[in-house]
């Protein structure tokens, strides 16, 4: 505990690093057996009770067949290869305290840390083929130490690692995507060079352990390659960009679709009745009387449009945040069809050399489910000051609930574009098979000018291709090192609706969700700590009936029959919205039945000084409205506190699984058109068992949707999200000026600040909130590091990691009303958890009432009965 027992709430101008009423909020190991010690959660060493196993659809420990959730975290790079043994025992104590009882390891394999010691590489070198010893003594430490904490490991095995011609590969290399992602399903030499990676890393003893990471029962899951698909990256386009890549990648991919066509067609002519039978009739514009060109512009952000009418357009970009899907102009009021070959021509020049994004998209104001979503194309076009033809032909897909628009994306950089002669219509000439080419000859070539069929083929063959490669690292995992662990592939939200058939061998599925990452300026979007935009408004703010923000895309993505586990989770700083986070995915995971979430990340936790400010977006110990809501997540979430919905609705999806849509979610909206999803009334899964072609994709109910713990509210100022289980409650939202109450949980708020907030409280004995003889209160808002200034429109703050001292959160002016059996005392929390002064509270037909106005600050409360 630090010298002072309570945090000052200043009241300075906001020209000070600490703005009034808020107040520093370090982190603080707790004392052990405090009301902030979630420890005792993990009880003994990781393992003791036998190795994790699937039973049921849950995670279990085969020794005594108790179901386990997770909470874990993320380790990445330097943080996974603590220096010392003093610093991994550091490490292991402190995310034990904080409820955690597995920890990803993440990054081993990346580039950047190799001569600061934070990667498996040998520092000094260019190898990246055999794993260092000494590198890989660290890891190991690691593991032993989180072990003894209780917390068990996931293993990745390819992340970040990044061949060069010091590898032996061609000098192209370099020029293959990020980390050789997609290149890393199909290539040889590549997945073999995987498979001897998890071979080094997996059979080599732990010297700490005893045991090898294979045959470790504190080793939970294994990951096979992290945020990756043959098909594409997460929402877009699937299937496309595959003809950029550099020979001889190129050249392997486009041989390998060949002979898929040959063996799946009995001769060069079948091929080309069956591409062109499915051709699009061409001529139909989607052009509707009342589509116009219009200015999409974020705040901060400025874009003029004239447009005399829709075949062209002078679009004016203003100096802006420097992020290329913030300027824009878009073509309103499309209406396509789904599955369906279109053709856009125009001319374009630009008053100085650039870069456009051309996409279709969504016709709404919001972005649904990740602002790279489109229904068909996305295409990068270099522009110069002259006029030049651009010809683009796309297959739509995922057309439902709204019209689309076409779209141009030009916030890259300042400056006019322009458009004319614009056409867009159905069908194109040169869609098929053409003359001379013969997939026997090997001569077809990867398609960027398909029929319906065509793409089909092609997306049929990439999904042939990855199910290939799951069979061959799985197998060699299972049957060659005798990995006993649960193992995954990737992310199913990686691939579109091709991840369902993907991870089909796999024992569970894994998701990630950010809710509004960081955007990076400039045409490439290269990370940039300085130069970054968030959107900066609550999750909350899109839940609705049909869908439920980032948390309601992963949500959909649950598979029948097996664990869900979402291994990257954040709300990213600085966030005015930040404290919604914990207490909501906690809560809505547990009426999910969800098994297993990972906030990410974890930074420099093990040192002997592990307070200060924030140090990136994505740190979660030093966040005072994240980690200070971990005492209540973690119990809640792994307890099972709130109980899962008592009915279901299932996905069935009829093959062949690109015959109705790209995305499952597409699926889910497209089969309750018009109607709610059920994100709080019923546990959403899909099945990845495919119907056979004569049946038809449907949703199934199992017992009727009734309310359910969970309830979404509405105050004057906005949306509030309210869970109310026996143990354990919160209320999340816009709290400011006015009273929220659930059945055992009411919190009456001044205005302030933002006027948005979360408060939650947990039994710390696990009776209901009303019986308990200990529960915690924790209330936060806003948080941040000091000196913070934000833009005008409060999206950016520029560079402020590492900076001001400890972190600073705002103090939620609040009477807070719990509903108990008796008096009880109210204590104001220290960082540490120690108690650090006692409250006035009163007691009256049942309900106990204190006020978080007065005093020191605070962001936790005691209530313990006398």
């Amino acid at each position: 505990m630090a010298a002072f027992a309570l945090f000052a709430v200043r009241n300075l101008t906001s020209a000070e690093p600490i703005p009034a009423g808020w107040m520093e909020w370090p982190y603080e190991e707790p004392k052990p057996g405090s009301a902030l010690d979630t420890s005792a959660l993990n009880g003994g060493a990781a393992g003791e009770h036998g190795r994790v196993v699937v039973r049921d659809g849950h995670f279990a420990t085969e020794g005594d067949g108790a179901r386990i959730r997770f909470w874990g975290c993320n380790l990445s790079a330097s943080e996974a290869f603590p220096a010392d043994a003093a610093t991994a025992e550091n490490l292991a104590r402190r995310l034990a305290q904080g409820g955690i009882n597995i920890a990803r390891l993440h990054h081993l394999d990346n580039p950047w840390a190799v001569d600061s010691g934070g990667s498996i590489w040998k520092p000094g070198t260019q190898d990246r083929i055999h794993i260092d010893p000494a590198q890989l003594d660290k890891l190991h430490r690691l593991v032993a130490a989180l072990k003894a904490h209780g917390i068990y490991s996931n293993v990745n095995l390819k992340v970040s690692r990044t061949h060069t011609e010091a590898d032996g590969f061609p000098p192209s290399i370099a020029q293959t995507p990020g980390f050789q992602k997609r290149v890393d399903y199909f290539a040889p030499r590549i997945v073999d060079l995987q498979k001897d990676f998890a071979r080094q890393l997996l059979s080599a003893k732990n010297p700490y352990t005893g045991l090898s990471l294979a045959e470790d029962p504190a080793v939970a899951v294994v990951e096979i390659n992290n945020e990756n698909s043959l098909l594409g990256l997460r929402t877009r386009d699937i299937g496309a960009g595959l003809d950029l890549l550099p020979e001889p990648f190129r050249g392997e991919l486009t041989a390998q679709w060949n002979a898929w066509l040959t063996r799946h067609y009995a001769d060069d002519a079948a091929l080309a009745s069956a591409w062109a039978g499915s051709a699009t009739r061409p001529g139909e514009s989607p052009l509707s009387p009342a589509s116009r060109w219009l200015p999409d512009a974020q705040p901060g952000n400025e874009v003029l449009v004239t447009s005399p009418a829709p075949d062209s357009a002078e679009i004016v970009v203003k100096p802006g945040d420097g992020v290329r899907w913030r300027s824009a102009a878009y073509l309103d009021q499309l209406r396509f069809a789904e599955g369906a070959t279109y053709t856009l021509a125009f001319s374009a020049r630009a008053d100085a050399k650039r870069p456009i994004d051309v996409t279709v998209g969504r016709d709404e104001p919001g972005w649904r489910t990740d602002k790279w979503r489109t229904r068909g194309l996305r295409s990068t076009l270099e522009l110069t000051p002259e006029w030049k033809s651009y010809r683009l032909v796309f297959v739509t897909h995922s057309i439902v609930d709204v019209a689309s628009r076409l779209s141009i994306i030009a916030g890259h950089q300042p400056g006019t574009v322009w458009i004319k002669d614009l056409r867009l219509e159905s069908g194109s000439s040169t869609a098929g098979l053409q003359p001379g080419q013969s997939a026997r000859a090997g001569s077809v070539p990867i398609p960027t000018d398909p029929t319906p069929s065509q793409w089909n083929d092609w997306l049929t063959f990439l999904l042939d291709t990855e199910q290939s490669y799951v069979a061959e690292m799985r197998g060699f995992l299972r049957d060659g090192l005798k990995v006993h662990a649960p193992i995954v592939c990737t992310q199913a939200n990686y691939g579109g609706i091709a991840g369902l058939v993907r991870e089909q061998p796999s024992d569970f599925i894994d998701t990630h969700s950010y809710w509004q990452h960081p955007d990076f300026a400039g045409f490439t979007g290269a990370w940039d700590v300085a130069h970054w935009t968030i959107v900066n408004t609550p999750e909350l703010a899109e839940f609705s009936a049909r869908w439920f923000g980032e948390l309601g895309g992963i949500a959909l993505l649950r598979v029948s029959g097996k664990p869900f586990s979402a291994s990257e989770l954040d709300h990213p700083a600085p966030s005015d919205y930040a404290c919604e986070m914990y207490p909501i995915l906690a809560t809505f995971a547990g009426l999910q039945d969800w098994d297993a979430l990972y906030p990410f990340d974890y930074v420099a936790v093990g040192g002997a000084s592990p307070d200060g400010a924030l140090r990136s977006f994505f740190d979660q110990t030093r966040h005072p409205a994240k980690w200070g809501f971990g005492p209540f997540a973690t119990r809640v979430f792994r307890l099972g506190l709130v109980l899962p919905a008592a009915s279901q609705r299932e996905l069935f999806v009829r093959a062949p699984v690109f015959g109705e849509a790209n995305h499952v979610d597409v699926l889910w909206l497209k089969q309750q058109t018009g109607r709610e999803l059920g994100f709080l009334t019923d546990r959403l899964s899909v099945n990845d068992h495919l119907l056979p072609a004569d049946r038809s994709t449907h949703v199934e109910q199992r017992g009727e949707s009734r309310l359910t713990a969970v309830r979404l509210a509405q105050t004057k100022r906005g949306p509030v999200y309210l869970a109310d289980a026996a143990p354990a409650a919160t209320i999340v939202g816009y709290l400011g000026g006015a009273t929220v109450s659930t059945g055992s949980l009411s919190v009456s708020c001044d205005d302030f600040g933002l006027n948005f907030a979360a408060v939650g409280a947990v039994s710390l004995d696990t009776k209901p909130l009303a019986d308990s003889d200990r529960v915690l209160v924790t209330l936060a808002a806003r948080a941040g590091n000091q000196g913070m200034r934000w833009n005008s429109v409060r999206t950016t703050t520029g560079d402020i990691w590492e900076k001001g001292g400890q972190p600073i959160a705002e103090r939620v002016p609040a009477t807070v009303r719990l509903r108990t059996d008796g008096v009880r005392q109210v204590f104001a929390l220290a960082p540490d958890g120690t108690r650090a002064a006692q409250l006035e509270a009163e007691w009256s037909e049942g309900w106990l009432t204190f006020s978080t106005r007065e005093g020191g600050g605070t962001l936790h409360y005691e209530v313990v009965a006398r």
